[in-house]
């Protein structure tokens, strides 16, 4: 029966690849060179890289109306760094030649003072992770970047310190498929919602209503506030994957048992699902579209129904000050969904990401992709909104595998706001055949049980 299942999950893994592919097609259409940033903020001393866009031909040169306050270098064929002198404001220019064409794009560059050395470290007593990474027509949809003057919940981390965790490459016995049941009386409940949202599609927005699972521990308590993680599926799967339907792995029962044991705390879980009911228009990229109805109305239903940190009260004000206690975690469409919805468009109501198999599909900019991941994560720094971490999860056979490693690798060593260890991790799962069941390293819940178990462990362990 196992092995059945795990036919079938990779038959839908296929599927999903093919989807990928077909969304993916025609994105690169011919078009005018283009920055993949206007503006840039950058730290006196610190570097900053902008991806040129749709050059392949062309050749690019660089210039800084002030070297004084930035300099600026090529770096490749498509990419330029600029490097902070001191603090002010300049112009980056870049020309784009190819032939007798020419193309001249302008960069609005602000240099910061560096304050690092003036930000006192707050020391917490859980705030040490010890990661084992391997791999290095209706209104306007919402901004997809953060607009809102951010409330921090604490004085934002300087240089994050190591999280107290041992991240794994696989479950211990007590939480596998073949473990133990909790107690009757430490079996959390779940709980199918119906909520009213729209598809936010640009000039053609349609009202639909949609449904999400929400996993309540046992002895939920409407006096007590729940750290909340929203956990997405994969391609043509639904909102009952990780929890409900051919749960193989035992992800609820882990789940169960890990608040039994005292080895997390109790937590609310929702699994919510990025495609349309039936008869409503579709949408050819999804899990960026999600981002939207994330944002206006999922959040807002679950943390105004549920106690949560936020109190009910759900203004956007206040979703800020309590991102430290909310979190997003996928796997393969959902990992992609991490990125795009909640990273890149929602960063300022989230701290925790749990991207698993896959970041930008099979095609795609990488640099463009390093480019969002950094300057998100910069950006959300300097307005005083630290990252709480970042765990990305992969196994070496896994068909996501290396755009994921590669993104992620060059991402560390572009930006100092991600260390490995503290803020981040890339577990990157050997294949095994367990004699017990199952073989990991693959695209599969096999693999992605053990990334949600090291994500449940690791988020919301500091505030």
């Amino acid at each position: 029966m196992k092995q059945y299942k795990k036919c079938m999950c990779m038959l839908l893994t296929t599927a999903m690849v093919s989807q990928l592919a077909i969304s993916a097609s025609g994105a690169n259409a011919a078009a005018k060179p283009k920055l993949s940033t206007k503006s840039v903020k950058v730290t006196v001393g610190k570097s900053r890289k902008v991806t040129v866009k749709n050059v392949k031909g062309y050749k690019i040169k660089v210039k800084s109306a002030k070297k004084k306050i930035a300099t600026v270098k090529t770096s490749g064929k498509k990419a330029f760094v600029i490097k902070g002198i001191k603090k002010g404001n300049t112009k980056i220019t870049c020309i784009a030649k190819k032939g007798a064409k020419k193309i001249t794009l302008k960069c609005n560059v602000k240099v910061l003072e560096d304050t690092t050395a003036n930000t006192p470290v707050i020391p917490d007593s859980q705030t040490n992770v010890t990661a084992s990474p391997v791999g290095t027509s209706t209104p306007a949809p919402a901004p997809a970047n953060p607009t809102v003057t951010p409330v921090p919940t604490a004085t934002p981390l300087s240089v994050p310190t190591p999280i107290k965790v041992t991240l794994a490459t696989d479950v211990p016995a007590e939480y596998r498929e073949d473990a133990k049941e909790a107690d009757p009386s430490m079996r959390g409940k779940i709980e199918l919602v119906t909520y009213d949202t729209e598809t936010y599609d640009e000039g053609k927005s349609v009202k639909m209503e949609k449904q999400a699972n929400v996993y309540l521990p046992a002895g939920y308590d409407e006096s007590k506030k729940y750290n909340v993680l929203y956990l997405m599926h994969g391609g043509r799967e639904n909102l009952n994957t990780w929890l409900v339907e051919n749960d193989y792995t035992g992800n609820k029962k882990m789940v169960d048992n890990l608040i039994a044991n005292g080895e997390i705390e109790p937590l609310i879980i929702v699994t919510p699902t990025f495609y349309r009911p039936s008869g409503v228009p579709e949408n050819s990229d999804l899990t960026t579209q999600f981002k939207y109805e994330l944002r206006k109305d999922l959040i807002p239903y679950i943390e105004s129904h549920y106690s949560t940190y936020a109190g009910g009260d759900v203004s956007d004000e206040n979703l800020i000050k309590t991102r430290m206690h909310r979190a997003f975690a996928g796997l393969s469409m959902g990992s992609m969904t991490t990125y795009r919805s909640a990273l890149y468009a929602n960063y300022d109501v989230f701290a925790w990401f749990g991207p698993f198999s896959g970041c930008q599909g099979p095609d795609g900019d990488k640099d463009e992709e390093v480019e969002k991941i950094t300057s998100v994560i910069e950006n959300g720094v300097e307005n005083g909104m630290p990252l709480g971490f970042l765990y990305c999860g992969n196994g070496v056979d896994d068909i996501a595998h290396d755009e994921h490693v590669e993104i992620m690798k060059k991402a560390v060593e572009q930006s100092d706001q991600l260390v490995e260890g503290a803020n981040y991790a890339f577990i990157d799962l050997p294949k095994l055949d367990r004699l017990y069941g199952g073989c990991t390293g693959e695209h599969s819940m096999w693999s992605w049980h053990i990334h949600l178990y090291n994500c449940l462990r690791v988020f919301f362990t500091r505030e």
